[in-house]
């Protein structure tokens, strides 16, 4: 798991109220001029569905350059039993990934620093700045923190998540005498102040960061939300500011992107007018009970920073990933090709394979994006390159196996390739672990047998 986290979403949503919305439709929907027969009532029926069977809100959200559309069900805030609205506001947690990565190759695009170019000279001198304004961090390079270990760790192995540098994350579940057991001392530890940031020299420092080491040699992945913190400095560095919340995270975003994201170095959900977020996880609970926190005003959501801290409506996320994956409107196009994962691989260039939550194999089983997890939330954005669409999926809700986004996704881009297409597909979805589920769907016409890839 990683802790880590629009206005404008088509002309209907912009020029009828979004309360003459609700009386004509009891869900909230948006649709731009032109939209594709048919999909509306099938994305309205799933948002419908999925927010009933998992006891949450379930914003969904389609852009596919042209067609825009939106729409959200389900419970925002079960104190007022108040309902979703497609331009409600989500923490998407580790959705911070994409775009820090994506600023990150836009840069190497200019020819401001390399991929393979060490880590410290990029970030020491960030560090240095840092110090210089805050006593209480007693670290001004990144050897201090981890030795000579990452006197040679790249950007690349950072983007691609194949540094030692270890998560600062504690999510943990073990199975001892075949018992799960869900440990996570973070979480108690941001539970229990509420209203406390957490910045990254502070998440840098802990005892299960500083001084150790994790070797990544042979694995696919070694999933660490501290790489994308350094990452952030990297950022911060090439901006010229001196304190890393001085960072205007979306200054690297075309203009109408940046308008419509916020970025959390301080504060809650609540005070960024996000929705509110439920934990309904195991961890640290007896066994087999699970939380109900509301996780809205405890700021240790977006604990991570430029790996987690991104706020934004579901269309205006579905934009990103548009712009992102199917214009090249953020890095240069052979930059982004480097982010896609390997077929068979999990995860790229700051982009994880999606293709085991589409239900189909072939040209329309591919997909990549990001999964999105913090506290109170999981949410998912997929990019479609075969229809060249992308589908964001955002959920106040926060499960041990975050099943719901898959689950939603799974569904969402058939309806949407069946419209597209002309054709019926048929889904079902059986959740599995954290990172995986069966997606099983009646294959597209033209392509040969489903997709039940489990990873």
């Amino acid at each position: 798991q990683n802790k880590s986290r629009l206005k404008l979403t088509s002309f209907f949503a912009f020029f009828v109220p979004a309360s003459a919305v609700m009386q004509l439709l009891n869900i909230a929907s948006a649709f731009s001029a032109g939209a594709i027969p048919g999909l509306e009532e099938r994305l309205l029926a799933i948002a419908q569905n999925k927010s009933q069977q998992y006891n949450c809100s379930f914003s969904i959200a389609f852009d596919d350059g042209t067609n825009k559309l939106a729409v959200a069900a389900g419970t925002t805030d079960f104190s007022t039993q108040r309902q979703a609205d497609s331009t409600d506001l989500y923490a998407w947690g580790s959705i911070t990934k994409m775009i820090t990565g994506a600023s990150i190759l836009k840069l190497v695009g200019e020819g401001k620093f390399g991929l393979d170019d060490p880590v410290p000279a990029l970030v020491d001198p960030m560090l240095k700045k840092m110090a210089a304004t805050d006593p209480s961090q007693n670290f001004t390079s990144v050897e201090d923190i981890w030795g000579s270990n990452i006197t040679t760790t790249t950007v690349r192995e950072l983007l691609a998540m194949k540094s030692g540098v270890p998560d600062f994350d504690t999510a943990m579940c073990y199975s001892p005498s075949g018992k799960s057991v869900c440990k996570d001392p973070l979480r108690a530890d941001l539970y229990s102040e509420p209203g406390k940031d957490h910045p990254p020299a502070e998440l840098m420092s802990v005892d299960w960061v500083r001084g150790q080491w994790r070797p990544c040699t042979g694995k696919f992945m070694c999933y660490s939300s501290t790489n994308f913190m350094l990452l952030g400095l990297v950022l911060a560095q090439q901006a010229g500011v001196d304190t890393w919340d001085a960072l205007k995270q979306g200054e690297f975003l075309p203009q109408a992107l940046r308008d419509e994201l916020q970025f959390a170095a301080h504060g809650s959900p609540r005070s960024l007018q996000a929705v509110h977020g439920y934990d309904r996880t195991s961890y640290n609970m007896p066994e087999n009970t699970t939380n109900d926190q509301d996780v809205v005003d405890v700021h240790g959501v977006f604990s991570g920073w430029t790996a987690s801290d991104v706020v934004a409506s579901a269309p205006a996320v579905a934009r990103l990933t548009q712009a992102l994956y199917g214009e090249a409107a953020i890095a240069p196009a052979d930059m982004v090709a480097k982010m896609v994962p390997n077929p068979l691989g999990i995860y790229g260039l700051a982009t994880f394979n999606l293709g085991f939550q589409s239900g189909q194999k072939g040209k329309y089983g591919k997909a990549y994006g990001h999964l999105g997890a913090t506290y109170g939330y999981q949410s998912v954005a997929a990019h479609f390159p075969a229809l060249n669409f992308s589908i964001t999926i955002a959920t106040n809700l926060e499960t041990d196996t975050q099943a719901q986004p898959g689950d939603g996704l799974c569904f969402t881009y058939n309806a949407a390739a069946g419209a597209v297409l002309g054709q019926d597909i048929t889904c079902s979805y059986e959740a599995s672990g954290y990172y995986s589920g069966a997606c099983k769907c009646t294959p597209i016409s033209g392509e040969e047998g489903s997709d039940v890839v489990v990873v």
